[in-house]
């Protein structure tokens, strides 16, 4: 009898081996494009550089007892079903968080404590800016996986054919060349933008901004974080400088840094990980078409930085299994780099925050699209981790975009924005 029970128990197991009952799920969300979950792929649909899925299957291979079910969420909707996850406890156990959601994030109890081998990784291995961004109240709260800032991304052959050689180095410059680069259809309709930003898209509205704003030697908040600046002379200015670009007609609200690989754009700023929509977007015309230079400064060279890290849900069930993914994917050497710094300088055409990825991905960093970013690391204010930042982030946006539709001033946009923005600092740090 014994005999029979445990022949039936071995018999059991090996069928829900081959069934596949018995493995640990992980639910892995993030918010990136198609071709950068599924590989980039060529004409015959052959991925020619791999993407998330191939890493994971990579992963699954080597340990068939994990499964691993990628979700894409678009960002606009990402750190809401992330919140509202835990309301209905259906979440999903690792993700790819933006820094600014961190306080948010670590607040409502929501990101695991990061192992202290991990910790320990992140601290010797990882660039100062990217361990800043996934720092919060002293404490690291994920692997960094992403450092990204913003330059000025050019059409050379529009340049060229309105008779300029080279990019505008300040901010009068771009101010005057835009118009210039502006083409209209016969009913007044606009055919080319001279630049454009993207009013749908909180970081095309808040980022280039905030770039101005430290070029003008100004800050957002205080130090402590008790006050907002926004009114401050340096904010005005800076937010009047953009607005220029609305009354001379080299843009307006409805202009989208999305149509710059259609040739519609001459000029607009960017991030690093759009390097391969625009290459798919150019093909063959790519080299010949795109350029990269520092934004156009007011007083000094200034950019905007910010990280992505990834991190494991306090409620997972299988946080073990999670972070040995994580160590996998973004500490463990495969080769001289890691794989989560190969997909970012491959496929997402995103500076890796890993020196050892750094160093390895030369070529990729060095291009000419990359290379502009790597450089202004040097001139980059990291976007500082602040509570409700998202929240402040959307009411700073919503008043910019008053301010080019014209229904408000600089200086009155500004100061709406700072009366709602020091009402949640006044909650959170006074």
């Amino acid at each position: 009898m014994k005999r029979s029970l445990v022949l039936l128990a071995v018999v059991l197991c090996v069928l829900l081996s081959f069934s596949g009952f018995g493995k640990t799920k992980l639910i892995f969300a993030v918010h990136w494009s198609d071709y950068q979950v599924e590989g980039v792929k060529d004409e015959n649909g052959n991925v020619v550089v791999k993407g998330l899925k191939q890493y994971i299957e990579e992963y699954q291979k080597l340990n068939p007892n994990v499964e691993i079910e990628i979700q894409s969420v678009p960002f606009d909707e990402y750190l809401k079903r992330i919140l509202i996850s835990h309301t209905s406890g259906v979440i999903a156990d690792i993700y790819v968080l933006y820094s600014l959601w961190g306080v948010q994030l670590v607040d409502s109890g929501i990101l695991d404590e990061v192992p202290k081998d991990v910790v320990s990784k992140v601290k010797s291995d990882f660039v100062k800016a990217a361990v800043d961004g996934a720092t919060i109240d002293k404490a690291i709260w994920g692997v960094p996986v992403e450092v990204a800032n913003y330059a000025l991304v050019y059409n050379k052959k529009l340049l060229q054919e309105a008779g300029f050689n080279e990019p505008p180095k300040t901010w009068d410059e771009l101010v005057a060349m835009a118009p210039k680069l502006t083409k209209r259809n016969p009913d007044g309709t606009v055919a080319q933008y001279g630049f454009a930003f993207l009013s749908g898209w909180d970081s095309a509205v808040v980022h280039p901004y905030l770039a101005l704003l430290y070029s003008n030697g100004g800050k957002p908040f205080k130090d402590d974080f008790t006050e907002c600046l926004l009114t401050s002379k340096e904010a005005i200015e800076a937010l009047e400088a953009e607005l220029k670009l609305f009354k001379n007609g080299a843009t307006d609200p409805a202009a989208s840094v999305w149509n710059f690989p259609t040739g519609k754009v001459a000029m607009m700023i960017m991030a690093p990980w759009y390097e391969t929509a625009l290459k798919l977007g150019f093909k063959d015309e790519y080299e010949a078409t795109v350029g990269v230079a520092p934004i156009p400064y007011l007083k000094k060279p200034a950019t905007v930085g910010y990280t992505w890290f990834i991190a494991v849900d306090s409620a997972s069930k299988n946080k073990k299994a999670a972070w040995d993914f994580i160590r996998w994917m973004t500490l463990q050497d495969a080769g001289g780099f890691t794989r989560m710094g190969e997909l970012m300088a491959k496929n997402i055409g995103s500076i890796p925050p890993n020196k050892k990825d750094i160093a390895f991905f030369k070529e990729e960093l060095n291009d000419l699209y990359t290379s502009a970013f790597v450089k202004e690391l040097e001139n980059t204010y990291q976007e500082p981790n602040i509570a409700q930042g998202q929240e402040i982030k959307t009411i700073l946006m919503r008043e910019i975009i008053e301010a080019w539709n014209g229904r408000k001033t600089a200086e009155q946009a500004l100061n709406d924005a700072k009366k709602q923005i020091d009402k949640i600092l006044e909650e959170f740090y006074k």
